[in-house]
């Protein structure tokens, strides 16, 4: 007989399949220029992504943001000759080895994909501001090392309790520390692994102001203005990068370029 477990594991693949589906209405902002997203990118940048499939359509409506996943780019690093598995990357991915990035993905885990797969996208460029060099190698380091981890699909459920109206959320009294999902070391989401490993080296992506700005101490020390607490990395959104006041956001199609004459601009009648 079956088990109800493995009942239960082959209602979420149906379910999953379902929602991996694409959305008819999917409408590209600007074509990526690759060359130039080649060229500004680096490494430990997080790539914001607007997805297209139904799944994403519900992050979005619940997190009340365009971003529905996130990647950290790690470009050529998987490829370094002192890497385990250089040769299968080089293998399965060519020339597109040079630009990878990291992602946890639902059905998939942790894997790593070309850059390229989301030049049809609407994408966002995040980089670390001021972050130590040895620190982003660190916070580098422990992305890739949750490569072949599985995708927690409780986390994502926890989180889409927990941003429901406060009369309906079963999560309104739980402490901003408190882990979401399975909270096990073999199962993680895309911005949860990432914020992680960004707070091992202390690098704040939107913690919690947990008192009064203090007006005795000069902003220039603490631009925050008050003392923080982390946010536990499981209640972390890809949209919270965005609005992280420490991320700086690239603008490769254009404004990295340094040119743009708005003149030579081609209208439609």
């Amino acid at each position: 007989m079956t088990s109800l477990k493995q009942q239960l594991d082959r209602l979420y693949q149906h379910i999953a399949h379902r929602l991996q589906a694409e959305v008819q209405d999917y409408q590209q902002r600007i074509y990526n220029n690759m060359e130039n997203l080649y060229k500004y990118i680096r490494k430990g940048d997080v790539v914001l992504v607007e997805g297209r499939t139904k799944l994403s359509r519900i992050i979005q409506l619940f997190s009340n943001s365009n971003w529905s996943h996130i990647g950290m780019y790690v470009g050529d690093e998987l490829i370094q000759p002192h890497r385990p598995y250089r040769e299968q990357f080089l293998e399965k991915f060519g020339d597109n080895a040079n630009h990878l990035l990291i992602e946890a993905y639902a059905g998939d885990g942790v894997i790593a994909v070309p850059l390229q797969k989301y030049q049809n996208y609407n994408i966002r460029v995040c980089r670390p501001y001021n972050i130590l060099e040895e620190d982003l190698k660190q916070v580098v380091e422990e992305v890739i090392s949750n490569l072949g981890k599985r995708y927690d699909k409780q986390n994502i459920v926890d989180i889409a309790l927990m941003l429901l109206p406060r009369w309906l959320n079963p999560f309104k009294k739980r402490s901003v520390k408190a882990c979401l999902g399975s909270c096990n070391e073999f199962q993680v989401i895309c911005s949860g692994m990432i914020a992680r490993a960004f707070q091992h080296v202390g690098y704040p992506v939107l913690p919690v102001l947990t008192t009064t700005p203090d007006k005795s101490n000069p902003l220039k020390l603490n631009p925050y203005g008050g003392i923080l607490s982390m946010r536990h990395y499981s209640q972390i959104l890809p949209r919270d990068f965005d609005l992280s006041p420490n991320f700086q956001i690239i603008k490769f199609n254009i404004i990295e370029t340094g040119e743009f004459d708005y003149k030579k601009l081609k209208w439609e009648d």
